[in-house]
């Protein structure tokens, strides 16, 4: 084209479709492109680019799932179920089949020392601790306590001492022995606590013992002025 038509202010219809088909021959000599006109007032321009290696698309890797697998799970009649040949390898499996030695360092003193008290002690069994066992040791070291009036050896040690031998049973009247000397069916116990209580119901003593600390320890308080005051207002 001439520059005095691209100087010029206007341009005739001709002189755009002329500027329009050599931007199309500049356009399909780069590019390769095919134009399609499919009526008088639309043009259609189909670009055939081909692009470069590093702009194609990249495979997606493939994924480690583990599905293929067998699984822990199976389905059993509709019942979730664990395969049990899955849960241990062979090696574990051979292991927990067979029993193992295992290496005693230190014995307790119980099986180094002897079973019995021997002959001299009737053949008495060591001692099977029970809780029962422990409140009737407890008891008859505080027995000072429940009996005040006798005189009985001191005992240092705060936690009752467990016999390495013993063996309770029940006294069994003799025919020898009074009827006045025999306990009554309704005062008999299992055991010492029980015993203690049945005594406890019938004197009261430790009740009337825990008044007398109470009304030293609460004088000059504030029950002890309101049990004054009580009293001066009922005389």
């Amino acid at each position: 084209m001439s520059l005095d038509v691209m100087e010029s202010s206007t341009l005739s219809e001709d002189q755009i479709d002329q500027l329009l088909q050599e931007a199309e021959a500049r356009l399909r000599s780069k590019t390769g492109t095919s134009v399609a006109t499919h009526s008088q007032d639309e043009l259609t321009l189909s670009l055939n680019e081909d692009k470069p290696e590093f702009a194609k698309r990249q495979p997606i890797p493939s994924l480690q799932h583990g599905l293929d697998k067998t699984s822990y799970i199976q389905d059993h009649g509709g019942v979730a179920q664990i395969r049990p040949e899955l849960l241990a390898s062979t090696d574990q499996q051979k292991l927990a089949d067979q029993l193992r030695p295992v290496d005693i360092k230190g014995k307790s003193k119980k099986e180094d020392g002897p079973v019995d008290a021997g002959k001299e002690w009737f053949n008495m069994p060591l001692t099977t601790v029970t809780p029962a066992l422990k409140r009737d040791l407890q008891l008859i070291q505080m027995r000072s306590v429940l009996d005040p009036h006798r005189h009985y050896k001191k005992m240092n040690s705060k936690k009752p001492k467990i016999p390495q031998f013993s063996q309770t049973g029940t006294i069994v009247e003799g025919p020898t022995e009074f009827y006045s000397s025999r306990i009554n069916k309704k005062d008999r116990a299992k055991n010492f606590v029980e015993e203690a209580m049945a005594t406890e119901r019938d004197s009261g003593r430790f009740k009337r013992k825990y008044a007398e600390i109470q009304a030293v320890k609460t004088s000059g308080k504030k029950a002890h002025y309101k049990k004054l005051m009580a009293k001066r207002k009922k005389s």
